[in-house]
């Protein structure tokens, strides 16, 4: 099986099957600076860690439309990080980086082996 396959495997089984019961995080007005940053969904693993995929990916992935109001719950950028706060000081690398980006880049450590 792919890795983007387990990755969707993954959100889903944490998930108990739909992407409406995650979390939307809205992400507006960037204060790092990048113009390829989305919108996220957002779950938590067994251990209390964040589990993080782009709207656009999940969408693209699957063929489905995300629509944020059928989600969970609906939080901005700055919400996560300040839910996730002492997490994030210990688990991404660069701080003054978009830790949701940061999240993407490591997607691999979300997947069970």
């Amino acid at each position: 099986m792919s890795e983007d396959c387990n990755l969707l495997y993954h959100f889903l089984k944490l998930n108990r099957g739909s992407w409406r019961n995650a979390t939307y995080i809205e992400c507006r007005g960037c204060p790092y600076g990048k113009d390829d940053c989305s919108e996220h969904l957002l779950t938590i693993d067994s251990i209390g860690k964040p589990f993080v995929l782009s709207v656009a990916y999940f969408e693209k992935s699957t063929d489905d439309k995300i629509d944020k109001f059928e989600c969970t719950a609906i939080i901005s950028r700055e919400a996560f990080e300040n839910l996730f706060y002492q997490w994030l000081t210990w688990n991404i690398s660069n701080p003054k980086e978009c830790s949701l980006l940061q999240l993407l880049y490591r997607k691999s450590d979300h997947i069970p082996q």
